[in-house]
């Protein structure tokens, strides 16, 4: 860095015998004198120390900005059908953790067994029997850490040969899992997957239904994702859009939403409404059509009603029920068992309790039985589940330390405790395979523990 200072100089600097060069020569003679002050006061090394420092300060910037990371976005499979009808142009589906195709997990279904040694009929086992496999049963494969979030619900494949595993979690992702295979992950909803189900006709189908609004179909053999209804486009002056159950219905379904009401969908047409009725003042919390007279439906609710409906009776405004089970508070869940003869509801209250619908009359309302358990504060997790295929035994996760869940009879005795070693914290959502003895949980960090005989998984 050079400083030009001949014209801030005093000219005296020039001696009597400089008068004889050149005006380019004194200014030159000038500079040089400049310079050497300038290096004697130490100013020209301090403009070269500053000038250093400057240089630095501008290649430590430019460092800085070449280290962003560029995060490539997820592309949106061109499979997706049917989402021009309903706007949803941002649902996508992402390719499994080991980057295989939807078509090679669904073959290990066919071509792998898992369930190596399946127990025959458990779910309708005599009493003594089923409780004598129920305490076989432990946590014999590590549990598998399957999504980030927190697991909200479950499903498990009736395949008796594969062991394949449907869960829904908070952020609105759908896992499967197969036991010999891959983790899948479907980017479906917007917000927590509440309710999870195979389809009882087409097993490769998936329905889910979440806080946002929508009720949803995965097809695993297809890779594709279909939104079929949306509470948004349906309701006027409505207080929510959240989407709360749902259950089949002659191929068709019957959703709940947080607005009280009850819709019937046709699957075949998008947004289809069959039926509406509004059947309660808050939340319908779960939604279940009689095992065998497929005309009612059971819906549990925020105003501590379960309450029994007809289907034929459903009209836009209103709906007169058939029978009225009241609780002193909010409901969580109420459910039919395997053959409708009883019902079983969890309320806040801290209690379960069995009623006995075999008859469905005003003597039906008044529970047979009540059982306490513990819970924490408005906690929804709490959900007593029948097993399939039977009226004596249901299940659910517990509060208990250390973490476990529960196999009870219809008396509230523990027929078995699932715990394990392996389990470390509660479960927030539990199922049982539709026909083996294996109880699948899911916790609040992603994890999938599973329970089973010695033998009955490799």
């Amino acid at each position: 860095m050079n400083f030009d200072m001949s014209f801030e100089m005093d000219e005296n600097i020039l001696s009597d015998e400089d008068e004889d060069l050149t005006y380019e020569q004194q200014r030159l003679k000038r500079m040089k004198k400049n310079e050497e002050i300038l290096d004697t006061l130490g100013i020209n090394q301090a403009a070269k120390t500053l000038a250093n420092s400057l240089q630095k300060k501008t290649t430590r910037v430019k460092k800085n900005k070449l280290k962003t990371t560029t995060i490539e976005p997820i592309k949106r499979s061109l499979r997706i059908a049917h989402l021009s009808n309903l706007g949803e142009s941002s649902y996508k589906i992402v390719p499994s953790r080991r980057k295989r195709e939807i078509s090679d997990f669904v073959e290990k279904l066919k071509d792998e067994l898992a369930i190596t040694e399946p127990v025959n009929d458990f779910h309708k086992l005599p009493s003594q029997k089923f409780v004598h496999v129920l305490r076989s049963l432990d946590i014999n494969i590590p549990p598998m850490k399957v999504i980030e979030s927190g697991i909200k619900s479950l499903a498990i494949h009736p395949s008796e040969t594969s062991l394949i595993v449907a869960a829904g979690d908070k952020k609105g992702n759908i896992i499967l899992y197969n036991r010999n295979s891959n983790i899948q992950i479907f980017i479906a909803h917007k917000a927590l997957v509440n309710c999870i189900s195979f389809c009882s006709w087409d097993l490769n189908k998936l329905f889910t239904t979440s806080y946002d609004g929508s009720f949803g179909c995965s097809d695993i053999a297809k890779n594709t994702f279909d939104i079929i209804y949306r509470t948004e486009q349906n309701r006027i002056n409505k207080k929510s859009n959240s989407t709360t159950w749902h259950s089949e219905y002659e191929r068709n379904f019957l959703i709940g939403n947080d607005s009280g009401h009850v819709e019937m969908i046709d699957l075949r047409i998008p947004n289809k409404i069959i039926n509406s009725a509004w059947c309660h003042e808050r939340s319908v919390r779960t939604v279940q059509c009689h095992p065998l007279q497929k005309h009612y439906f059971l819906t549990s609710s925020e105003t501590g009603m379960v309450s029994l409906w007809d289907i034929r009776s459903m009209t836009d405004k209103s709906i007169n029920p058939i029978l009225q089970f009241k609780h002193p508070k909010v409901l969580t869940s109420s459910f039919f068992s395997a053959h409708g003869n009883k019902m079983i509801s969890t309320c806040n209250d801290n209690n379960i309790r069995i009623f006995n619908t075999e008859q469905l009359n005003l003597a039906a309302t008044k529970p047979i039985k009540i059982i306490p358990f513990m819970r924490r504060f408005n906690d929804n997790d709490f959900q007593a589940k029948w097993n399939p295929g039977r009226e004596d035994a249901f299940f659910m996760t517990s509060m208990l330390l250390p973490p476990r869940a529960q196999v009870f009879d219809c008396d509230g005795n523990v027929l078995h405790d699932l715990i394990s070693e392996n389990m470390t914290m509660r479960f927030s959502a539990i199922e049982v395979h539709p026909t083996q003895a294996i109880y699948v949980g899911g916790n609040s960090y992603g994890r999938i523990n599973i329970f089973s005989t010695k033998k009955q998984l490799i």
